[in-house]
């Protein structure tokens, strides 16, 4: 369960990782592993970014009115448009 293709909080990203973002909600299943996903990053230099969300749940942004997921969406694609130069 150590290995880094099943978990990638176990990765080394020392030598360089892509601009992430981790969105999630503070009733998530795998928030421990987001935490730990972005320490990982952040510790190793990457630019990384965590985004959370206040007593949602596991893919919360398919909600499509729910206002948080609108907000959730629209960081994503400011994010992408950020670093893929659109």
């Amino acid at each position: 369960m150590k290995h880094p293709y099943i978990s990638p909080v176990y990765g080394n990203y020392a030598k360089g990782y892509p601009p992430t973002l981790i969105q999630g909600a503070t009733k998530e299943i795998c928030l421990s592993s987001f935490i730990r996903l972005y320490q990982a990053l952040d510790t190793a230099g990457q630019t990384v970014k965590l985004d959370l969300y206040e007593g949602l749940t596991h893919v919360f942004q398919a909600e499509h009115n729910l206002p948080e997921s609108i907000l959730a969406r629209r960081k994503v694609r400011d994010f992408f448009n950020r670093y893929l130069g659109r």
